[in-house]
């Protein structure tokens, strides 16, 4: 049985904590105040987690000092890997920054413990500005709390070189399922000898697996629309999941894809960027790497792979705002202009990110034109959401301990993948 104690310390311990900080100070106001007016003056923090986005992040702090030259924004970065937990110091200390970064995974957590503003009533921010189903991600009860920076979707990445001296055709369209599978078992059983992969297999949930289930007709995560009793379920036991585990781990068994032991130690995006695998399934992330890649002239990307339905996944970063920040109008001020098409636009011109206000994509398009990053783009329009609730990061490790196991190649898929549900059933009926 998963308790509400391994909820909070799996996920990060907010909660009653930080609901009893909040009671006990109700001098902070949680309404949103109007943003400050450019003469105004104020101080702010700004925190990231990615440090390659730093130059660009600058770029559109400077550009909102030239507007509001006596508001200071600071701005630091910490590493993904221990960004949320200092995130959740942060919070239970009552010190968050004014305004942050958040992703789907850990943003339903924030939003519900009332840690973020509710941004209904920003100046300037218009949700029509951005896809809807990435502004759905952020959206909690209804209501804004996250204003949608960039987003990444997934596509078929592929080394023309390889596929060539394979014999394979390079794609032009979207691959099937089959089609996918002919490729890598071709490439593999040609250049095998030389240590090279048709696909490097993996367990990546958002870029391989998530959208394998969903094009099967199964899901991740239903939130209470379909489920018993009107609570989320997880969906690794049906139809559709085991049909795509079934599907990965066939050919892991025909020794087409490496097995889970050898992509635990040979990373999948490692082995496409050094050439030493044909295909890889993947977002527009890889870009800013791929640019340095020693293979680099004959990479391609075509449009991800489909089964009996055509699905992909979108996420993408959001710009938060503490609902208990000390200088709301100037974070307001703030925030607004991160939303903004001059934000958006500056972030996509610098090459850092997939900006997400609509209309600006082609700056980034533009900004690495070697590479038809337009697939990305037109993938957002039926895109999913990525799967998130209030625990998602409970659940995501259950994903890394068990995703392992049911390719493990034991002859036990189905048990493990229903253990799975069952485990994530656990976490989902303790946020209830």
């Amino acid at each position: 049985m998963i308790t509400r104690r391994f909820l909070l310390g799996a996920a990060g311990a907010t909660g009653v904590a930080l609901v009893g900080g909040c009671a006990r100070e109700p001098e902070i106001d949680r309404s949103l105040e109007p943003p400050a007016s450019p003469g105004d003056s104020g101080a702010i923090t700004f925190q990231i987690w990615d440090k390659a986005q730093e130059p660009a992040m600058q770029q559109i702090i400077d550009a909102f000092h030239e507007q509001y030259p006596d508001i200071d924004v600071t701005m630091s970065s910490a590493a993904f890997a221990s960004y949320f937990e200092r995130l959740r110091i942060q919070a239970t200390g009552d010190d968050l920054p004014d305004v942050f970064w958040i992703n789907g995974p850990n943003f339903e957590l924030y939003a519900s413990y009332g840690m973020l503003q509710d941004l209904s009533g920003l100046e300037g921010f218009d949700p029509a500005n951005y896809p809807e189903n990435l502004t759905e991600l952020y959206t909690y009860q209804g209501s804004p709390y996250a204003i949608p920076k960039d987003f990444d979707t997934i596509a078929l990445w592929y080394n023309r070189d390889l596929l060539h001296r394979a014999g394979v055709d390079e794609p032009t369209g979207s691959w099937s399922w089959e089609e996918y599978r002919d490729a890598s078992e071709t490439v593999t059983r040609a250049l095998g000898g030389e240590q090279i992969w048709g696909n490097p297999g993996g367990v990546a949930n958002q870029a391989y697996i998530y959208p394998l289930i969903m094009q099967a007709g199964g899901f991740v995560l239903d939130e209470g629309k379909e489920g018993k009793e009107g609570k989320a379920v997880s969906g690794y036991d049906s139809p559709g999941a085991i049909e795509a585990f079934s599907f990965l781990d066939g050919m892991i068994r025909d020794g087409i894809a490496p097995d889970v032991r050898y992509t635990a130690e040979n990373v999948p995006s490692d082995l496409f960027n050094s050439g030493r695998a044909a295909l890889l399934q993947s977002g527009n992330w890889e870009a800013a790497q791929l640019q340095d890649s020693p293979v680099r002239e004959h990479l391609g990307v075509a449009p991800l792979i489909h089964g009996s339905e055509e699905a992909n996944v979108i996420h993408g970063i959001g710009y938060a705002m503490s609902a208990r920040s000390r200088n709301k109008p100037a974070a307001s001020a703030f925030l607004a202009f991160l939303g903004s098409e001059e934000a958006h636009r500056i972030q996509a011109e610098a090459g850092a990110a997939n900006p997400a206000f609509v209309g600006t994509n082609d700056a980034y398009i533009e900004a690495i034109p070697e590479f038809s990053l337009d697939v990305f783009v037109e993938a957002a329009e039926t895109a999913r959401p990525y799967p998130a609730s209030q625990n998602t990061s409970a659940w995501l490790q259950l994903e890394e301990l068990l995703f392992p196991k049911i390719l493990s190649g034991d002859g036990e898929l189905e048990k493990n993948a229903v253990d799975l549900a069952m485990r994530m059933n656990g976490v989902l009926a303790d946020e209830s």
